[in-house]
């Protein structure tokens, strides 16, 4: 047979013998067809320190290498952000990062090869953390598959209180399957169910693009050949005069927002939203006026949020303006808000770059509602560096139902799993079906059946049922960690631009100031009674707690720091200062209310701050104090602290 021979030695050791590649001479399919194989994957390389003996490997010449490489793809080089400061190793730096498609094999002896002067890894694809239906749970197994009928058509017509709708997806699942269609303009979707019978369906599931409830009904009566009419419900069926009045969500008011000034709004913080871009043009994302593409060829294009995720978490953190507004209000509505666009298509590379854009520009916090495959050292080094320079990372836990996914597992990352609540979506939607019932708790709330859980998990946020943005300028009702991950970034943002301990002592961006963020964070969350820290870890955060407005045991304000010689005591006496104005804004207590989580004691906050990682999990709990229901009298122009103190004790707070 001939045969075409070439010898080719490994391009990153020059003294390795030649190895010996053969290539049929007739190999490859006529022209205009693909012979199907197996894909390369795409890797990520990255130079590491050399070991003693061994020189380093520079990034360039690294890149200049895998060039050469007949059966590697170079795809391209990302620099290290300025703000690294990182040494030049041999013309290179650390901290770069090079793309290049190659075979399992071929990527393994690379990394082999080069030993730890390399880090050679998957370049995986991200997911976002959101539960987009209950397919994947519902799929059989191919290889034991065995049709029940010979199937039918049928066509399902959906219908709102103003007629046909357009773009809904349907979903029928039954023993085999799943068969999905999407509504055309006249609401009709005519689906062909292959090996089932009208009997043996076991749901229908119907999810409209914007502005509706879902609707979720077992066992449905199906009639073939014919038109099954459904009618969703319109949000403002559970909301009143929305979205004409503002919205603020049950997750927000089970955290305590309602509780908080309107004063407090997050202004002079920076917070990204690393997601698939954000809808510039809704009514709720005013807040949104930087950022950048890291996918694609247009950087600009951040503005273009074609699936409309990244405008639902950007809407729950920083949706406003909330005065004379409409539609929904967010956390930090005067947060200076950057969108990262990595979605469609993002890879662990593209994260690398979103951090790289979290450093170079300052931000203060970011939403990572996001995750994917193993732990990859190359993400873990970006996000230490991130933290190091005070850039504080919060992230959802995932949706599989199972172990925590990466890079909300990650010591580096505050995690997040999701709850719902009872009577704040339709019966008969789709919400209803996340609910594990058999841990729920006396008021209501319970985990979400699609989070995932286990001891990383930090703090639970509201994740079922969460109404937010959706581009252009409406609005939808969603599931999943994506959507609590945002609750708990909101309320971080919060407390970074008026908790006092972020003026005095952990003003310094670094990784104390992160430390100290997630501390009072998890601090300040009310225990879940789930029977389960793994689902829950601290509890849910509460706002009036973390933001310092709370008076815990031994009269110290929750979070305060301790008065000292460097500055604190104006920090504790604004403290003080806002607790009596809030007593007097709100004529209510700031302990647990109807619209929260059951009557828990509320958390005091150790106020040393910290030297070392805070542990995962719930945070060590004590009894405090809370506001009495009604204040006799404030005063508001107290000029010392024991002048503050003592009007305090004259209204009960304070002992």
């Amino acid at each position: 047979m001939a045969r075409d021979e070439k010898k080719a030695r490994d391009p990153l050791d020059p003294a390795a013998p030649a190895a010996e590649s053969v290539t049929p001479a007739s190999a490859g399919p006529p022209e205009g067809v693909n012979k199907l194989g197996p894909r390369r994957a795409q890797y990520m390389i990255s130079p590491r320190p050399a070991p003693p003996g061994f020189e380093p490997l520079s990034a360039d010449f690294v890149a200049e290498q895998l060039k050469n490489s007949p059966d590697i793809t170079f795809v391209k080089s990302l620099a290290p952000p300025k703000v690294f400061g990182l040494q030049s190793t041999g013309g290179g730096e650390l901290g770069s990062l090079m793309l290049a498609r190659m075979m399992q094999d071929k990527a393994q002896l690379l990394q082999n090869q080069a030993g730890a002067r390399l880090t050679v890894e998957r370049d995986r694809p991200l997911t976002l953390a959101i539960d987009v239906s209950p397919i994947e749970r519902r799929m059989p197994n191919p290889g034991v598959l065995v049709p029940h009928a010979d199937g039918f058509t049928v066509t399902i017509e959906v219908v709102s209180d103003s007629g046909p709708l357009a773009d809904a997806d349907v979903f029928i699942f039954g023993s085999v399957w799943p068969t999905q269609g999407k509504t055309g303009p006249d609401g009709r979707a005519t689906m062909t169910v292959a090996g089932e019978s009208p009997d043996t369906i076991a749901s229908l599931y119907v999810k409209p693009k914007v502005d509706y409830w879902s609707y979720w009904l077992d066992r449905p009566q199906l009639v073939p050949n014919t038109v099954n009419s459904i009618t969703v419900k319109a949000l403002s069926s559970q909301l009143v005069d929305f979205p004409g009045r503002q919205l603020l969500g049950w997750g927000e008011r089970a955290m305590g927002l309602d509780r908080v000034p309107p004063s407090f709004d997050g202004s002079g913080i920076k917070v990204a939203v690393v997601d698939s871009g954000a809808a510039t043009s809704h009514r709720n994302l005013v807040s949104v006026g930087r950022g950048a593409s890291v996918v694609g060829e247009r950087r600009e294009a951040w503005t273009e949020d074609t699936i409309g995720h990244g405008s639902h978490c950007a809407g729950i953190i920083a949706g406003g303006p909330i005065i004379n507004g409409s539609g929904i209000r967010g956390f930090a509505p005067a947060a200076e808000v950057h969108v990262v666009r990595i979605f469609p298509g993002g890879r662990f590379s593209d994260l690398v770059a979103a951090l790289d854009y979290c450093m170079e520009n300052g931000i203060d916090v970011v939403n990572l509602s996001l995750g994917g495959g193993e732990p990859s050292r190359i993400i873990e080094e970006r996000l230490t560096r991130a933290k190091e320079m005070g850039v504080a990372c919060i992230a959802a836990a995932g949706n599989s139902g199972g172990p925590v996914s990466y890079p909300a597992s990650s010591t580096n990352c505050l995690a997040v799993s999701a709850i719902g609540k009872w009577g704040e979506f339709p019966t008969d939607s789709f919400h209803a079906q996340q609910a594990l019932s058999e841990l729920q708790s006396a008021d209501g709330l319970f985990p979400a059946k699609f989070s995932c859980f286990g001891p990383e998990i930090d703090v639970a946020g509201p994740g079922v049922a969460i109404v937010s943005s959706l581009p252009p300028d409406s609005f939808g009702a969603w599931d999943g960690t994506s959507m609590a991950a945002p609750h708990v970034t909101g309320l971080a943002t919060l407390v970074l631009a008026h908790h006092p301990d972020f003026k005095g002592p952990f003003k310094a961006r670094d990784a104390r100031r992160v430390e100290r963020l997630f501390e009072i964070l998890k601090a300040s969350a009310l225990p879940l009674q789930f029977g389960d820290t793994n689902r829950s870890g601290a509890g849910l955060p509460y706002a009036p707690r973390a933001l310092g407005l709370e008076a815990t045991s031994g009269g110290s304000m929750s979070g305060a720091t301790t008065p000292a010689s460097d500055g604190s005591i104006d920090a504790s006496f604004e403290a003080l200062r806002r607790l009596l104005g809030l007593a007097a804004h709100s004529g209510v207590p700031a302990g647990v209310g109807a619209s929260g989580p059951g009557a828990v004691q509320p958390l005091s906050i150790d106020i040393g701050g910290p030297t070392a990682t805070v542990a995962r999990g719930p945070a060590q709990t004590s009894g405090a104090y809370v506001l009495p229901s009604r204040f006799p009298q404030y005063d508001t122009t107290a000029s010392t602290i024991a002048e503050l103190r003592a009007a305090m004790r004259a209204v009960g707070v304070l002992p």
